[in-house]
């Protein structure tokens, strides 16, 4: 599809000069740090469940959407193919990315950078609504009628949540979000090889990516690390399907399932790992460590990201 890799050309884009910091928020519309969002609501029946999968790109996201594919979750019949960055596929939702590019380019909105002011009541968001609200309607509809959640990931969907926390308002959707993640450092390396960015940017893009999707979901992820797959996957993939509500998978089975997933080539973490230079992305980095799952300290965890904003106000 040309457009699809169009818009992965457009998402790789560098901004305007000197305007490719480590903010990963608006900070001009910031009279006080904001409060935290409220908890999405899990108990909500699963037929109106829907799995939103959150994360940097080359954090792991693509395995992360396999993993749950093989586990039972219904994805797109509309999937953007494989790519040499990515040889297996992205598993992103094609006609979801084309919607959200279009937006950002209709709100003259460079990538990885603040979203206008008033984004959510311009006339490209109102576009972009209609577009994601019919899209929503018909997979709830087709997974209703096979009982399976429907998920879906691109990486514009963090900068984005509150115009789809919006719709899942309207539409009465508990969304389950899993933020992948990812040693930081080598977030930043597979980047600047798969897309020719430098390590400035790459930083920022993770640094936002994270904090965007923390922030707007008041840190009610489960987060899952890349790393965690080749220690102990058959016990992330059962906690995984609890959480996202899919059936229990069978543990007799479960070795056979994740094996063509979870390949030892991939664990590329050792040979990659770099130290980070921007302070804010190491700050964040630091915090999100030892959190894992949906069992950690999200208040503590929200205090270090309301830091990073506070700190954007005064820069």
């Amino acid at each position: 599809m040309a457009w699809a890799r169009k818009g992965r050309e457009f998402e790789h884009k560098t901004g305007p000069s000197g305007n490719t910091g480590g903010l990963f928020y608006n900070a001009d519309t910031m009279s006080t740090v904001p409060s935290a969002p409220s908890a999405p609501d899990l108990s909500r029946p699963p037929g109106r469940a829907v799995i939103v999968v959150l994360g940097a790109g080359r954090s792991g996201t693509s395995l992360l959407m396999q993993v749950l594919a093989a586990l039972g979750m219904a994805v797109s019949e509309r999937l953007i193919g494989a790519g040499r960055d990515n040889p297996r596929g992205h598993f992103e939702d094609a006609p979801i990315v084309r919607i959200q590019v279009d937006m950002l380019r209709r709100l003259d909105a460079w990538p990885y950078h603040p979203l206008p002011p008033d984004w959510l009541d311009h006339p490209a968001t109102a576009t972009a609504e209609r577009a994601l609200e019919d899209l929503l309607r018909e997979q709830l509809e087709r997974c209703d009628a096979g009982r399976a959640p429907w998920g879906f990931k691109d990486p514009r969907t963090a900068a984005f949540l509150p115009l789809w926390q919006r719709l899942f308002d309207r539409l009465a959707i508990a969304p389950r979000y899993l933020l992948a993640l990812r040693d930081p450092g080598s977030v930043v390396q597979s980047f600047m090889a798969a897309y020719g960015a430098g390590a400035d940017e790459a930083e920022s893009v993770w640094l936002r990516r994270t904090g965007d999707a923390l922030w707007h979901t008041g840190a009610r992820c489960h987060l899952v690390h890349y790393e965690d797959w080749f220690r102990r996957p058959a016990a992330m993939a059962a906690d995984l399907a609890r959480f996202a509500g899919l059936a229990a998978p069978d543990p007799a089975r479960l070795s056979d399932l994740l094996a063509p997933l979870i390949r030892p080539e991939l664990d590329r973490s050792g040979r990659l790992r770099a130290g980070l230079a921007n302070a804010e992305a190491r700050a964040l980095a630091r915090a999100l460590e030892d959190c894992r799952g949906d069992d950690f300290d999200r208040n503590r965890l929200l205090e270090r990201v309301a830091e990073r904003v506070a700190l954007a106000r005064r820069t």
